[in-house]
């Protein structure tokens, strides 16, 4: 029989190539050194227990499964469920996100249209809507960008993507306060002017997106 770290670095193999990821890739998803997972793949070396649970809890497996041998059945199970449930998962992260745009909208088409029907007998009789009600929608794509940026952080924790999420909607953001203030105010401001600190929110955020934490240490065993 092989020996323990031999196992275990097959097991890691072929659950990572089952999620499709490179050792550089995992490296980014588990905060370990690719180096490390190469020598652990490889059998050098056997990582420590608490290395394990991190590999069991990403992988949705036990530690007994990574320290036991499989067969090859066992591995082609594993891989077409992981990857059938990778898709089920990605689909409705998708729907989620999709649902909570959509609901801005509503939102907004709600508010847009009681403002000329006056469902709710919320101005005088008589007295007209104002015309500015478009400005809502305009409203309305900051909103959205920044609930999607916090669904899309809590379910992929991926830097690149929130630079421009919140840099989309660190502009939009400035910008529906300009149309607000241009175009909907009975007495317009034009504060165009305000779009000069977008220049340092967008700097801060590339720095961010850019910032690589520290990896975990490995236990030499």
């Amino acid at each position: 029989m092989e020996n323990l770290a031999s196992i275990v670095g097959k097991n890691l193999a072929s659950l990572r190539k089952a999620k499709g990821l490179t050792q550089q890739d995992l490296a980014k998803e588990i905060n370990y050194s690719d180096k490390s997972i190469s020598k652990w793949e490889l059998g050098y070396s056997l990582p420590s227990v608490d290395i394990l649970k991190d590999f069991a809890a990403f992988y949705g497996v036990t530690i007994d499964y990574l320290v036991a041998e499989q067969s090859q059945e066992d591995l082609e199970k594993i891989a077409k469920a992981e990857e059938e449930d990778e898709k089920i998962r990605f689909r409705n992260q998708i729907i989620v996100i999709a649902l909570t745009v959509t609901f801005v909208f509503l939102v907004a088409i709600c508010v847009f249209f009681s403002g000329y029907y006056n469902p709710f007998k919320t101005r005088p009789a008589g007295e007209p809507a104002h015309k500015g009600l478009w400005v809502i929608f305009v409203w309305m794509i900051p909103v959205s960008i920044f609930l999607a940026a916090v669904e899309c952080w809590h379910y992929y924790h991926n830097r690149k993507l929130m630079v421009i999420l919140l840099s989309s909607f660190a502009w939009t953001l400035l910008l529906s306060f300009c149309v607000q203030f241009q175009f909907y105010n009975d007495e317009p401001e034009i504060i165009w002017y305000i779009l000069v600190v977008g220049i340092p929110i967008q700097i801060i955020l590339i720095l961010w997106g850019n910032f690589r934490p520290k990896k975990k240490t490995a236990t030499k065993k």
